[in-house]
């Protein structure tokens, strides 16, 4: 029954007056201890074996009981500040498991934390000291001389940027996830970042380290109600209606688990990208190497979320006119930035465009 429309005589009106400050109290109770006391769910756990490492960053290689019954490898990159486990979140709404399940040799390029010793590493040292050399141990365990890179997020704007600047080992398929390309309208973020006010180089000067909370709290306040009381009243709406809570505690947990950023990095992110729009204007340079997208040779996939806040469409469906190649599929979802690696709309319809388009293809 409707709580706002009760009816009845005055003993039965007490009664469902009772009854539901009864269920207020206990959903509340459960939420207060779930935010509170619960432990983080698990996350990540597809089998995986380390078959690389440099400096703290590890190659994982996805192990697969039936086999592989595809011959190109796929390699994973991921944006610096996150961590790597939104594409293997929980068993059932993971993209990894996916598409090991679909017969693929699956690798993840995982990142690990950036300290203080890692405050100057660049751009270029992440593109060519770790995502070329993991690509070559991809083709070296994997026995082929070609592979498949997928990218989310500024993961796909770093592959891109590999992809334009190695022709070997062949980079035959890339797929794109909310990846940006043209950052002349990056919504609000591109409001504050491209304000003059916003002085790049004097915050990486001054922290060099950028610090996860930094990063935390700008990401944060692009939608902040969303952010700060959506994401809580949600789960109290779930616990009240009886839902499970399992998805929002493991997505919760990514949203709240993130990286610091090298400020090497981050000066060449911000200030490159975001305030001077160098990479579709042909003008970024990485050691002295001109990072032209025209370059790129392989079949594309771009998906991207209609309601991506933090990388809006259209920053995304650029690549389609400056990455000239003649195989390449532009997708929109009805979703956010993380619709498209988690949730109803990423299982039933993302995963399985990707490992078809894939299967096609390798």
């Amino acid at each position: 029954m409707n709580p706002l429309f009760l009816s009845g005589s005055r003993e039965e009106l007490s009664k469902q007056m009772q009854a539901n400050y009864d269920s207020l109290l206990d959903t509340t109770s459960k939420w207060a201890e779930i935010v509170t006391f619960d432990p983080d769910p698990q996350t990540g756990i597809t089998p995986k074996d380390v078959v690389w490492r440099k400096n703290k960053t590890k190659l994982y290689r996805y192990v697969s009981e039936q086999g592989h019954k595809y011959r190109t490898p796929i390699l994973i990159t991921y944006a610096l500040i996150n961590e790597a486990y939104i594409l293997d979140l929980t068993p059932g709404m993971s993209l990894i498991e996916h598409l090991v399940q679909q017969g693929f040799d699956v690798y993840l390029l995982e990142w690990g934390d950036f300290e203080w010793e890692d405050r100057n590493l660049t751009m270029a040292d992440l593109v060519f000291d770790y995502i070329a050399l993991a690509a070559r141990k991809v083709c070296q365990f994997s026995r082929t001389d070609e592979l498949t890179i997928m990218g989310y997020c500024m993961g796909g704007t770093m592959a891109s940027m590999y992809a334009a600047l190695f022709p070997l080992p062949r980079v035959k398929n890339i797929v794109f996830l909310a990846a940006p390309f043209d950052f002349s309208d990056a919504g609000v973020a591109g409001t504050w970042i491209q304000n003059e006010s916003f002085d790049v180089d004097k915050i990486v000067d001054t922290l060099q380290l950028i610090p996860s909370s930094f990063i935390d709290l700008g990401v944060k306040m692009l939608n902040p109600v969303n952010n700060y009381l959506g994401t809580y009243t949600r789960l109290w709406k779930m616990l009240d209606e009886g839902m499970p809570i399992h998805s929002w505690k493991v997505l919760n947990k990514w949203v709240n688990d993130n990286k610091n950023f090298p400020g090497g990095s981050f000066r060449l992110w911000i200030k490159d990208l975001y305030q001077e729009n160098k990479l579709v204007a042909n003008q970024l340079r990485l050691r002295g190497r001109r990072v032209d997208l025209s370059r790129i040779q392989a079949s594309i996939l771009l998906l991207a979320g209609e309601k991506d806040h933090l990388v809006l469409p259209a920053q995304s469906r650029a690549a389609m006119e400056y990455i000239p190649v003649k195989d390449k599929t532009y997708r929109e979802f009805p979703i956010g930035h993380g619709g498209l690696v988690f949730g109803n709309v990423a299982v039933k319809q993302v995963y399985p465009l990707i490992s078809d388009w894939l299967g096609d293809r390798s």
